[in-house]
């Protein structure tokens, strides 16, 4: 079975960083995992996506909505 989506928490390692300067956007992605983001939405609108991309693609969005509720609450 394909998972639905990749967990968000598997890019904290690795794909997050910390802007402690921005205080309305201290946690963000990495250029390289912004850039991957980039890169599957682009293939998404043109129905290319993978099973595997489109997990990981679920997982990404999802990510960056933790991340901007988090962001928002920090700078309120």
């Amino acid at each position: 079975m394909k998972e639905l989506m990749k967990q968000p928490s598997s890019w904290l390692p690795n794909g997050i960083k910390l802007n402690l300067s921005d205080q309305f956007r201290p946690f963000s992605f990495t250029e390289e995992l912004q850039f991957r983001l980039e890169e599957l939405l682009e293939k998404n609108k043109e129905n290319l996506l993978n099973p595997d991309e489109q997990a990981e693609l679920a997982g990404l969005l999802e990510l960056e909505k933790i991340f901007s509720f988090i962001n928002a609450k920090l700078a309120s």
